[in-house]
């Protein structure tokens, strides 16, 4: 190749959007679609002043691409939304849907999710508007980062027109949409009918390992649902430093002197390692998804759940 031609392309190349570069360094081929994009929801079409209402974030990979939850483990980044409000408007934080466990090339474990999906969030309206707000738009724009065979990171713009009402109207498609991924996002709480138990465990000298995060939980009561064995997986989240190793749940027989009325549950032991300064228990996270074998959906009376940490008390750190 001519020596000019050559420079010439190396200089094209660099000019070439970082969209376009994947984990695994320029892509080979430049996809002419866009693998991913996005588009906003409201559970109304016309909002009360001071009345909170949901929306959602539709986040849809073309077919055999796959996107991230929000602690992703080895794969890539999630969808992270850069909102454009108008003044007085809140957003809560993203309430992302329970995962699935995927390998990705390499043998690296991710979690995200191999279907479109849904971030769910809370809009609250001022409780008054400014002169011109009886017709508002909310935007933002929409970071993500989607996989096949390799990479892509991009960026999608969204917007929705509202208008203000005495009380709120709902829309009915969106509504429903919106609704149907509710049950998909885990509780931020022990599910009622449940008793969840935890145990931090100090490594006893001082190396990777920081210790171990023992979690226990079972239904209480003598209701035996669903009729299928319900399998747990364990999906630790992500420490700003730190590693949450990977385990699986164990059957737990509780201790009739202790727990009575609990006849059977489960029990997680995760090993954490790595930890950067200022670590404490009250950091960690896990989320718990219930699956009937091979059945799909959620299973009844089984709802997924969140376990946070518990800071040690000082005295016994």
């Amino acid at each position: 190749m001519p020596k000019l031609l050559y420079s010439l392309l190396i200089f094209a190349l660099t000019l070439l959007p970082i969209s376009t570069w994947g984990q695994g360094g320029l892509l080979d081929e430049l996809e002419e679609e866009v693998p991913c994009s996005a588009q906003l929801l409201a559970e109304v079409s016309a909002f009360q002043p001071g009345v909170p209402f949901e929306i959602g974030v539709w986040v849809e990979p073309l077919p055999g691409w796959h996107g991230y939850w929000h602690s992703p483990r080895d794969g890539g980044d999630p969808p992270e939304v850069f909102w454009d409000l108008p003044e007085g408007w809140k957003i809560s934080p993203a309430r992302f849907p329970a995962p699935v466990r995927m390998v990705e090339p390499g043998d690296l474990i991710a979690y995200g999710y191999k279907k479109p999906f849904m971030l769910l969030y809370t809009a609250t309206p001022p409780d008054e508007l400014q002169e011109g707000q009886s017709t508002i738009h909310l935007s933002g724009s929409v970071t993500w980062q989607v996989c096949k065979t390799t990479c892509l990171y991009g960026e999608s713009d969204i917007r929705l027109k509202l208008e203000a009402a005495s009380q709120p109207v709902i829309n009915q498609e969106s509504s429903k949409r919106i609704q149907g991924w509710t049950s998909s996002i885990p509780l931020k709480k022990t599910p009622k009918g449940f008793l969840v138990e935890q145990e931090w465990i100090p490594a006893k000298e001082k190396g990777s390992i920081a210790g171990q995060w023992v979690i226990r939980w079972a239904r209480k009561g003598d209701d035996r649902r669903p009729a299928i064995p319900v399998r747990w997986q364990v999906f630790p989240h992500s420490l700003v430093a730190g590693i949450l190793d990977e385990a699986k749940p164990e059957r737990w027989v509780p201790d009739p002197s202790i727990h009575k009325g609990l006849a059977v549950g489960n029990q997680v032991t995760i090993v954490v390692r790595d930890v950067g300064e200022g670590f404490h228990s009250g950091l960690l996270g896990a989320t718990m998804v219930p699956s009937p074998g091979k059945a799909k959906g959620p299973v009844s009376g089984f709802p997924a759940f969140e376990c946070r940490g518990k800071a040690a008390d000082p005295e016994k750190r």
